[in-house]
């Protein structure tokens, strides 16, 4: 990060920022004018820090937003919007670079400044804040009411500091738009048929994963999937976003009868490529359901995570030797059955759920003790997300659900 001194001429080294199009910019970022986001706390550690460090007067973070600026952080300086025209900002986003100004009331580019007018403000040092494509879309600021320079040490540490903001701006804003595509993965609302209903739920933890569950039926076959795609973020998220695409596609073959471990191996073959290249695996529980007569077709692609319970308590924990999706080219996955009768139940996790339960070795038991406790399927997924949240997780909590009701049971909710 260069720095253009007040004292030096300024040339025609940056161009000007469109306020139309910086406007776009910080809505890209998500940020919560009202200092509702979860990033304000992080963010006002990082002035804090400035103004200790730096023995400043006061710093913030700025967002040139239109015609206005505003104040996600803000320490020493009132923190209500103000023009765009009255910060020192508005400079340090036209030429592109940092800025010092050693003396802002000797300065004519600054001396009217309400800031310097009406605050007291002398010293002046604004470092961008720049997105993953370069684009400017916020500042870090310090200022001082003694006319001044920061020494190399000073001036080193500023840049850091508008580094770890940049991060913060920069990666909670990928980590949004995650979450916002995981989100899109999801179902919208829960299966309510005659005899049957499926619901599922996703906990997000610490930061985002992979994890996604997806169901739908056609001409009376249930098709459903959990996933968890190996990592976090943006990548994991797309990623899981591909195989669910891809998987939803087998539905006709599946719904006609082919085997399962072929659509599966199929689609596992035509990703293989872009695993590869993300370095990613796929564990999976991949089913189809005939609604009629309960007949299950399952793949367990590493999952090992599923249940199939019955009304008595009773359960069978639903194993497979098949490996995750992108570990072997050549890997093949192998359909296996079972039968819903009424009263039972199936269930399928994600990985995160051994850290809700506590118990690596015996969670079937810890889970199979709450589903049979559990009034109803909405119920079961309530507690086991609230178990989660309670929890501090490192992974997403996914769980799916699918209830074949018996005689006389009610349609839940």
């Amino acid at each position: 990060m260069g720095t253009t001194s007040a004292d030096a001429p300024t040339g025609s080294g940056g161009s000007a920022e469109p306020h139309d199009r910086q406007q776009r910019l910080v809505e890209s970022l998500g940020l919560a004018e009202s200092g509702e986001d979860s990033r304000q706390a992080r963010l006002d550690r990082i002035t804090r820090l400035a103004r200790t460090t730096l023995g400043v007067a006061a710093s913030n973070i700025t967002v040139l937003d239109g015609d206005r600026a505003w104040f996600p952080s803000a320490q020493g300086l009132p923190a209500a919007p103000i023009p765009r025209s009255e910060t020192f900002c508005d400079t340090t986003v036209r030429l592109g670079e940092a800025l010092q100004v050693r003396d802002a009331a000797a300065d004519p580019r600054f001396s009217a400044l309400r800031a310097v007018t009406d605050h007291g403000v002398r010293f002046a040092a604004s470092e961008p804040l720049r997105d993953s494509l370069g684009n400017i879309v916020a500042t870090l600021c310090v200022f001082d009411t003694e006319p001044r320079e920061l020494t190399d040490g000073e001036l080193l540490t500023l840049q850091d500091l508008a580094s770890w903001a940049e991060q913060e701006l920069v990666a909670s804003t990928e980590m949004r738009l995650a979450g916002e595509a995981q989100a899109s993965m999801l179902p919208e609302e829960a299966f309510r048929g005659t005899d049957w209903e499926i619901e599922g739920t996703c906990v997000p933890a610490l930061a985002v994963g992979g994890d996604f569950f997806d169901y739908g039926v056609s001409h009376g076959v249930a098709h459903l999937r959990v996933g968890d795609v190996m990592g976090k973020g943006a990548a994991a998220a797309l990623v899981g976003a591909g195989v669910r695409s891809a998987l939803r596609g087998t539905r006709e073959a599946v719904t006609a009868g082919v085997d399962l471990g072929i659509t599966v191996t199929q689609t596992a073959r035509s990703l293989l490529e872009d695993l590869e290249r993300t370095s990613s695996f796929v564990t999976l529980f991949e089913a189809a359901i005939d609604l009629e007569d309960g007949h299950v077709r399952y793949v367990d692609g590493g999952c090992g995570l599923a249940l199939h319970l019955h009304p008595d308590g009773s359960f069978e924990h639903l194993r497979s030797d098949d490996r995750p999706l992108g570990v072997l080219p050549d890997d093949h996955w192998t359909e296996h059955t079972f039968e819903m009768a009424p009263g039972d139940s199936l269930l399928v996790f994600s990985d995160g759920i051994l850290d809700v339960v506590g118990d690596h070795a015996g969670w079937q038991e810890r889970v199979a003790k709450l589903a049979h406790a559990a009034t109803d399927l909405p119920s079961l997924l309530g507690q086991i997300s609230q178990l989660a949240r309670r929890r501090t997780v490192l992974d997403d909590v996914t769980v799916l659900g699918v209830k074949r009701r018996g005689t006389g049971q009610e349609v839940s909710a």
